[in-house]
């Protein structure tokens, strides 16, 4: 593996474990999705996919694979025998990911590396039947890199899972009348700089369809009540809203805080209901 520095801001572990349940969920309204890929493997043509259905291992590159659970999911929905190769930037996690698919008998690679060397790793891996994948990243990646990473996949002709992403919407019930000025920061945060944030969802679709992919969406939506994770969910997600809006914009500080006490209070109380809306995105090389 390439030696990387770990991120300024790396991705917690704890968080990441702490969403997987909603995300496990989420994720059954992709299905759908991931049967129109294996449809796309089935209709190439001979000469390119030469004993593919029996024998080669689908490729799969995970990228920002974090601590696997995109693998762990994915792979009980894939056919046949397959290779993931696990990219990050952050090599805690990404040993984490691949210690839990090595336990599991999976064939993985580990890459420490950012998106911008998907390309190298494509051409390193070369196979008949091939995906790019990711979970919960977009809304991290710059315009540019959003770009440069439908080029990459229009380039290759490899069919992307790009899979939840958040869109922006929050429902909170009950409503709280601090929630749009909380939330709104938060939302402006995850702009800043060249951020794509919730707009990563459309930016990645227009950067698909302007490279000649064939782009499909479906809403993957947390809902979050009163499930057994619930509670220390909400509460890690309402801490970590009122942290960044804070950080956006310090004039909220006062207001950013009550509004936190007073929602830890309703999720203490199994008060506290959430919708936070995510997207998945396809896309699909067209079949000649």
């Amino acid at each position: 593996m390439t030696n990387r520095p770990v991120p300024d801001r790396p991705v917690a572990g704890d968080w990441l474990a702490l969403r997987e349940p909603a995300d496990a969920a989420a994720r059954e309204d992709s299905l759908p999705l991931i049967a129109r890929i294996v449809r796309h493997w089935e209709q190439l043509p001979p000469a390119a996919a030469p004993g593919a259905a029996d024998t080669e291992p689908v490729v799969v590159v995970d990228l920002g694979a974090g601590t696997g659970a995109n693998r762990a999911w994915l792979a009980r929905h894939l056919p046949g025998p397959q290779r993931w190769i696990l990219l990050d930037h952050d090599r805690e996690l990404l040993d984490q990911a691949v210690a839990a698919a090595r336990a599991e008998g999976a064939d993985v690679v580990p890459v420490l590396a950012g998106v911008e060397e998907l390309g190298r790793v494509l051409a390193e891996h070369p196979a008949a039947r091939r995906l790019v994948t990711c979970s919960a990243l977009l809304d991290l990646l710059t315009r540019q890199q959003l770009r440069d990473l439908a080029r990459v996949l229009s380039e290759e002709a490899v069919p992307a899972l790009l899979a939840l992403t958040v869109d922006g919407e929050v429902l909170l019930d009950p409503p709280h009348h601090l929630d749009p000025s909380v939330l709104g920061a938060f939302e402006d945060h995850q702009h800043r700089g060249e951020l794509a944030g919730t707009d990563a969802v459309r930016l990645a679709a227009e950067a698909l369809q302007e490279r000649g992919m064939v782009v499909d969406m479906t809403p993957t939506p947390w809902w979050i009540s009163d499930q057994p994770w619930a509670r220390p969910l909400l509460e890690r997600f309402l801490a970590d809203r009122a942290d960044a809006a804070v950080e956006h914009r310090p004039d909220l500080t006062a207001e950013a805080h009550a509004w936190l006490r007073t929602r830890l209070v309703d999720c203490a109380r199994g008060r506290l209901r959430a919708t936070v809306g995510h997207a998945d995105v396809l896309g699909l090389p067209p079949v000649s």
